[in-house]
């Protein structure tokens, strides 16, 4: 599975996903680009990543995600390159039997990422 990608994120893959017999609890977090970075006026963000550690990271991240707060499904994508204002940067979405575990999984998914992950805001323009 591969969760960094070059084009443009919609939200309609994961909605398709986001029903589940076994999940009474799915939420989703959308990463948008915003008009003001730093309170400064931009047109987009341009993102970078070192690859192969971020995709091995996330990855380890996700499985700890799913043991320790009981996720039955996660949906994970990050976007590089260029990403517009008003553009999906990022999309976490995560199915679990009760809504507790699913914030929190997805709470702790987000933070691993801006915390950890190799993948910044290489420039505003």
């Amino acid at each position: 599975m591969r969760y960094l990608t070059r084009e443009p994120l919609s939200p309609e893959e994961w909605h398709r996903e986001a029903m589940s017999e076994h999940s009474g609890a799915s939420v989703e977090f959308l990463g948008v680009v915003r008009r003001l970075e730093n309170g400064v006026p931009i047109q987009y963000l341009e993102y970078e990543a070192y690859e192969p550690m971020a995709e091995q990271m996330l990855e380890q991240y996700i499985q700890q995600a799913r043991e320790q707060f009981g996720l039955s499904r996660v949906y994970f994508r990050h976007r590089l390159g260029r990403v517009g204002v008003g553009e999906i940067a990022v999309i976490i979405g995560v199915h679990a039997p009760h809504r507790a575990e699913a914030f929190a999984g997805c709470q702790f998914l987000l933070e691993s990422l801006k915390r950890d992950v190799p993948i910044w805001k290489a420039k505003a323009g």
